[in-house]
C-alpha cells in the first residue's frame, strides 16, 4: 500500500508498491500519448503494447484515454485588393491553429486568449487571436509537459520514489495533468461532481470503466496532495 511523500534529508521521499508505480507509469505514458496523438505515428499501436493494469473490461478504460482526433493547422489567406506595393499579392495569414477537439486534451491545453463573452460581435476576433496564439505556443507546452511526464516515468523505476525538490516540482505537475485527463474523462465539472468521485474508494467494487477511472483518479489526487505538502515544508517562513 502508498505511503505518502514524505520530505526528508534525502529529499522527497514516496513508499509505493511495484504495481502502483506501474500503474502510475502507464497513467504518465497515455498522457504523453495524448500529447504526441497528432503526431506521425500509429498511437493505437503504442497503446497496444501496455502492461496489464488489472483494470476491468480490459483495455477499455485505456481506449477512452486515447481516443482523440488529430489537430489541424491551417490559416485563412488573405487577398489585397489595394494599389500599391503588394497589390495582386496574396499574403501569407498569421499562423493559426484550432483548440484540440478531445475534451480531455483541450484542458490540457487551454486556450491562451480568452476573449470578452458578453461582446458576440468580437467572439470571431477572439477566437482568431486564440488561435494564433495557440500556434505560436502550443507545441513549446506540449514540450515542457513531455518532459514532466518523461521524467516522472523515470523517477518510478525505483522504490522507494526519491525526488530532489526541481524533480519533485516537476512530478506534481505530471500527476496533475494525469488528474486533468481523468477528471474531463469522468465529466468532473462542479464540486458535486468532485464529491460522487470521492465517494468511489474500494477497489473491489470497481466494476466497470467509471468507477476504475474514479480510483484512478482519488489515487492521484491522494498522491499529489501528500507531495505538496511535503513541498510546502521547504517554503520560507
Amino acid at each position: 500500500m502508498a505511503r505518502a511523500f514524505k520530505s526528508t534529508p534525502k529529499g522527497f521521499v514516496a513508499d509505493l508498491e511495484r504495481a502502483e508505480r506501474r500503474l502510475l507509469r502507464t497513467l504518465f505514458q497515455d498522457v504523453i500519448q495524448l500529447l504526441d496523438g497528432d503526431r506521425p505515428g500509429s498511437p493505437d499501436a503504442v497503446m497496444a503494447d501496455r502492461p496489464d493494469t488489472g483494470g476491468p473490461d480490459g483495455d477499455a478504460f485505456w481506449d477512452i484515454v486515447a481516443g482523440l482526433g488529430p489537430l489541424q493547422d491551417g490559416g485563412l489567406p488573405g487577398v489585397s485588393d489595394g494599389a500599391g506595393p503588394g497589390a495582386g499579392t496574396v499574403p501569407t495569414a498569421a499562423p493559426y491553429r484550432p483548440a484540440p477537439e478531445d475534451p480531455a486534451l483541450a484542458r490540457l491545453l487551454p486556450d491562451g486568449v480568452v476573449g470578452d463573452d458578453g461582446d458576440e460581435g468580437d467572439s470571431g476576433a477572439a477566437d482568431r487571436a486564440a488561435g494564433e496564439f495557440r500556434a505560436l505556443t502550443e507545441d513549446a507546452v506540449r514540450r515542457s509537459k513531455t518532459q514532466d511526464l518523461q521524467r516522472a516515468v523515470a523517477a518510478l523505476q525505483a522504490n522507494p520514489v526519491v525526488l530532489t525538490e526541481p524533480e519533485a516540482v516537476s512530478f506534481s505537475r505530471a500527476l496533475n495533468d494525469v488528474r486533468l485527463v481523468l477528471s474531463s474523462r469522468l465529466g468532473i465539472e462542479t464540486e458535486e461532481d468532485a464529491e460522487r468521485v470521492h465517494e468511489v474508494d474500494d477497489w473491489s467494487e470497481a466494476t466497470d470503466v467509471e468507477s476504475y477511472m474514479a480510483l484512478l483518479y482519488n489515487f492521484t489526487t491522494w498522491l499529489l496532495e501528500t507531495l505538496m505538502v511535503a513541498l510546502s515544508t521547504r517554503l520560507p517562513d
